[in-house]
């Protein structure tokens, strides 16, 4: 074989590669499929309640399953810690060792409570038909911004903002808006982990 016909094989193969390469899947699609695939998660989260007559922080506890238990602690501050609010697929159970009937059973469910976890804001979203897009940077981490709308026709919940780390594709903070752009909630993670092994205990109350 000449040396003119060797040259173009050897110029094709570094095509035939790049070809079969596969293409990096975006930030975007990581989070995707990321969110879409959660078993469970637990974390510790900041959560900031803003009112007409100004707000509240307090410290809390998720803990959240995909087969639909959750549970949702409040760890500070002193006046309210210890309280819970626990989903185990069946009913929901609240308990404050504060006041003197601690536990209440068969609570109706409550949909500023239920949009603080993971996910029902993916579910907003994907069921969302005007929903944003952008990247920002957070502590100097680079962070994809995703906005929905929210369904119920709460006035005081109509749309929220999710904050993902690029890098780690965990949540940075969630917040939800009112009718008028104004944050209602803020919850700003520390602690987040995916896919935690989660033992029924977590989700009941004893006696």
């Amino acid at each position: 074989m000449t040396f003119k016909k060797i040259l173009p094989l050897f110029l094709a193969i570094p095509m035939i590669f790049a070809g079969c390469a596969k293409k990096e899947s975006t930030p975007m699609e990581k989070i995707q499929e990321r969110l879409g695939s959660v078993k469970s998660y637990e974390c510790s989260a900041s959560l900031t309640r803003i009112s007409n007559k100004g707000s509240n922080t307090y410290g809390t506890k998720q803990y959240y399953k995909n087969t639909g238990q959750y549970r949702l602690e409040l760890t500070s501050p002193d006046d309210v810690a210890g309280n819970f609010t626990v989903y185990d697929g069946k009913i929901v159970t609240q308990y404050n060792p504060h006041c003197q009937k601690k536990i209440m059973r068969d609570v109706p469910e409550n949909q500023a409570r239920n949009e603080l976890f993971l996910n029902s804001f993916f579910k907003n979203y994907m069921n969302s038909e005007d929903v944003t897009v952008e990247t920002v940077s957070v502590d100097e981490s680079a962070c994809t911004v995703l906005e929905a709308k929210m369904q119920g026709g709460n006035r005081n919940m109509e749309s929220e903002k999710l904050w993902i780390n690029n890098d780690t594709l965990k949540p940075v903070k969630l917040v939800i808006y009112d009718e008028n752009k104004k944050e209602r909630y803020v919850l700003e993670y520390g602690n987040f982990e995916y896919d935690v092994q989660l033992s029924d205990d977590v989700f009941t109350v004893k006696q």
